[in-house]
């Protein structure tokens, strides 16, 4: 949640192919970025998600609670209770806040290079033995839902 002189911001977080736990349906996010949008990782946080699909309908698919892990010891912090996320394909997902506290709007773009081409100042996570860290970015929100173009 945002107050008048706060900006709403907006994560934006790889998903790559071979997340990890049950049907793949974890999202890991680097520690650092995820403290930075979502706060402490002393806690777990529960969220409200509303899914937009596709990412540029004007009214979300579904709306449902999810939580955010307490840091775990790789340095990360893992996105729980979003099991159709393991039905993703590789992907950039995007947490955006809304005026409503806790409560997130979110979709997702399949084409990697143009969101990578678009934002600036990406974060890298730790490389792993399945490959290349994720790449995650808080922006300023609105953030407009029709890729198509590296500019608008």
């Amino acid at each position: 949640m945002t107050t008048e002189n706060q900006q709403r911001r907006c994560l934006i977080v790889e998903r790559h192919d071979w997340e990890t736990g049950g049907g793949q349906q974890q999202l890991q996010i680097p520690v650092e970025i995820a403290e930075q949008f979502f706060g402490s990782g002393h806690d777990r946080r529960d969220i409200t998600v509303r899914v937009f699909m596709p990412p540029d309908s004007a009214t979300p698919a579904f709306e449902k609670q999810i939580s955010i892990s307490v840091t775990y010891q790789n340095e990360t912090r893992r996105v729980n209770g979003f099991v159709e996320v393991g039905s993703m394909p590789s992907c950039f997902i995007f947490f955006e806040e809304t005026e409503t506290q806790d409560a997130y709007d979110v979709w997702y773009v399949f084409d990697k290079a143009i969101v990578a081409a678009r934002f600036d100042g990406w974060q890298q996570g730790r490389n792993s033995q399945y490959g290349r860290g994720r790449l995650a970015v808080i922006v300023p929100a609105p953030v407009r839902r029709d890729f198509t173009r590296i500019r608008f």
